[in-house]
Order: C-alpha cells, then sequence, then structure tokens
C-alpha cells in the first residue's frame, strides 16, 4: 500500500482540479475560500507525492507521468478558470495545452523520453513555475474582488505583468518542445 501513496497523492490532483472548476462558477466568499483551500492541498499533494516516493525509495517511471498529469489537471483548471472570468485570449490556452499534448507526442515517440527529459527538467520546472506565478496572480485578483469587493488588479500594469510572465513562459517552453522534437529526429535518423 505504501507505495501507491504517491501515485494515489499525484491523482487527487485531478479531482481536485475537477472541483475547482464546480466552485469557481459562483465565486461567492466561501466558494473562493475552498477553491483556495483546494488550490493549497494541490501544492501540498505535488510536494508530497515526490518527496514521498524518494524517501521510500518507490519512484518510477508511472509516478512520474502521473504527477505530470495531476499538475497539468490542476494547471488546466485554474486556466480555464481565468479564461472565462478574464476574457483571456484563447489563443493563450490553446498555446498551454498544445505544449502539453506536444509533450505527450514526444513521450510516445521516444524510446527513452525519461531520461532525456531529465536532463531537460529545469526547463520544465521553469515553466511550470511561471504558469504557477502567472494563475496566482488571478487567484489573489480573485481574493480582492470577493472579499474588498473592489478589483484591484483592473489596471493596465496588470495586463503587462500577467501578458509578460505568460508570453515568456510559452516561448521558452515552445523552446524546450522544439529541442525534445530533435532528439526524435536525431534518434529517427540514427536508426535509419
Amino acid at each position: 500500500m505504501r507505495k501507491r501513496i504517491p501515485n494515489i497523492l499525484s491523482l487527487s490532483r485531478v479531482v481536485i482540479g475537477v472541483i475547482v472548476l464546480v466552485l469557481s462558477a459562483h465565486l461567492t466568499t466561501a466558494r473562493y475560500t475552498a477553491m483556495i483551500a483546494l488550490v493549497a492541498l494541490a501544492m501540498l499533494t505535488d510536494y508530497l507525492d515526490g518527496h514521498l516516493a524518494r524517501r521510500w525509495n518507490v519512484a518510477s517511471d508511472v509516478g512520474y507521468v502521473l504527477d505530470t498529469l495531476g499538475d497539468r489537471a490542476i494547471h488546466l483548471s485554474l486556466t480555464l478558470v481565468v479564461l472565462v472570468r478574464y476574457s483571456i485570449n484563447p489563443l493563450i490556452v490553446w498555446l498551454l495545452v498544445f505544449r502539453d499534448i506536444g509533450i505527450y507526442a514526444v513521450r510516445v515517440l521516444s524510446m527513452n523520453w525519461l531520461a532525456k527529459s531529465k536532463k531537460a527538467r529545469w526547463m520544465s520546472l521553469l515553466h511550470a513555475t511561471a504558469v504557477r506565478i502567472w494563475l496566482g496572480l488571478f487567484l489573489v485578483r480573485d481574493g480582492f474582488r470577493v472579499y474588498l469587493k473592489r478589483d484591484l488588479f483592473d489596471r493596465p500594469w496588470f495586463d503587462v505583468v500577467q501578458l509578460l510572465i505568460i508570453t515568456l513562459s510559452i516561448a521558452f517552453s515552445y523552446y524546450a518542445l522544439a529541442r525534445s522534437f530533435d532528439w526524435i529526429i536525431d534518434d529517427d535518423h540514427a536508426s535509419l
């Protein structure tokens, strides 16, 4: 049972993501508070799944994929909330989602994707951190709207900051994705 706990924690973020979507539909103080608590719980499970897997020496390729799946589930949920609530350009959402689809394509096509992806893990972590900061800014904005009944971030500077963060993150992540496809092309040509 112990070896399954990290994977259960990873998969719990899929369920949390769905609940966050449901709670975000009609934002009230109680719903916002529950949503923030769930996002904090998702962050805790993200820390714990990897920590426990390493500590108990049960880290696996399946666990790595499930951790990524859980991360994407909560990111997608929050991105959809932002898209609907703040009328974010759908192209941004498309680019974020397609990047993840591209990563899974690399994993399917590359025999040794895990070994190579670990070398470039810092790029994924940079992207994930930027996306989390971007999403966090909107969660803080929601907090002001719910608790103060004012949108303190309805300012041009906020639009510039959030757009800069997500644009740089997307550009960098697509650079990393292009490098991943280079691995596949190199492997494919080497096998000819």
